[in-house]
């Protein structure tokens, strides 16, 4: 960012020296009309950068300037990096005790109120009888899930409930040297990465005017040729079925819900389905949750945090929470 803030100040000096000089009359004059709107718009700028980057927040599904507000306004963890209450013993003694592992839908990525997370509705359900823990992890898959399962100091839960995204299959196909290749952040200008007014434009501009630049879309395509690959789709069941395993070591009861594309949710329910058999398959088929008629039936803007954050919304994690219970509790 630097060259450009100094390209800008150079501007600003030259408009200068042209107002103040005295020798040529007309160049004087534009160069001082030029100058008051130079002024004018550092002073936009000005405001607009102090605005952006000390009052606006927005969770997004890039790591924007915004994303880093809203974190800090929103994002609290206890000492084992969950985005849950701090757990001890006492808490759950005497209590059923269910685990919920998963990804940044379960963490509550983009819900300010972690009572709206559908593992906290699901809590409120249950009541005092249940402890509800939640090892929601940004990032998390089907791998990772089994070594945080494996990690946590409670090792006898009396359930364990999977939460699942189409993107869980991405370390089956990397293992066999399958990438999407796909990078976003690698062109993003300096401009854009260190001012937050920048970021905010810049990530509109991709989004209107080169909406391929973030790879959304094609990403969601890779993802369904990876199910439809035959290697990578027997690796993958295998790491589904290695998470059964140990959740049947463990002693508790699995079951899966499954998030489909929530932009696009029929699109998905092939890949939901081949999951959803793969549990079938173990004998839990009656403990499987499939969203995507309960996606579809919301409309879009409500179901999904923002346009630019397709994780669920507090609304559609409500509605899961409560299907979740019905479901499987009730």
């Amino acid at each position: 960012m630097f060259p450009l803030a100094l390209a800008y100040t150079g501007l600003g000096a030259l408009l200068l020296a042209g107002a103040a000089q005295r020798r040529r009359r007309r160049i004087r004059r534009a160069a001082a009309n030029l100058l008051i709107t130079y002024i004018m718009l550092t002073l936009l700028l000005l405001a607009g950068e102090i605005f952006f980057r000390f009052a606006y927040a927005e969770s997004d599904g890039l790591p924007t300037l915004a994303l880093r507000n809203w974190q800090a306004r929103y994002w609290r963890v206890n000492s084992l990096g969950y985005r849950d209450r701090e757990w001890t013993p006492a808490d759950w003694e005497g209590r059923q005790i269910v685990i919920v592992v998963g990804d940044s839908f379960t963490a509550g990525w983009g819900v300010e109120n972690t009572a709206d997370r559908f593992a906290d509705v699901l809590a409120a359900q249950l009541g005092d009888g249940y402890a509800v823990i939640n090892l929601g992890d940004p990032g998390a898959n089907t791998v990772t899930a089994l070594e945080r399962l494996r990690a946590y100091p409670l090792q006898t839960p009396d359930y364990v409930i999977v939460q699942y995204t189409l993107n869980d299959i991405e370390p089956a196909a990397l293992s066999i040297g399958l990438d999407p290749g796909l990078n976003p952040l690698a062109q993003m200008p300096a401009w854009a990465a260190e001012s937050y007014l920048g970021s905010f434009i810049y990530w509109r501009w991709v989004n209107i005017f080169q909406p391929e630049a973030r790879g959304t879309q094609t990403y969601t395509d890779w993802l369904h040729s990876m199910y439809d690959h035959s290697v990578v789709w027997a690796i993958h069941a295998q790491q589904i079925n290695d998470l059964i395993d140990q959740i049947e070591a463990m002693g508790a009861v699995p079951a899966v819900v499954i998030f489909p594309d929530m932009l696009n949710p029929f699109a998905s329910i092939a890949y939901v389905d081949r999951v959803a058999q793969v549990f079938a398959a173990r004998g839990y088929g009656d403990r499987v949750l499939k969203l995507f008629d309960a996606a579809e039936a919301m409309p879009l803007a409500e179901r999904i945090v923002s346009p630019r954050d397709a994780h669920a919304s507090a609304a559609f994690h409500r509605v899961v929470g409560q299907m979740l219970y019905d479901q499987l509790f009730r």
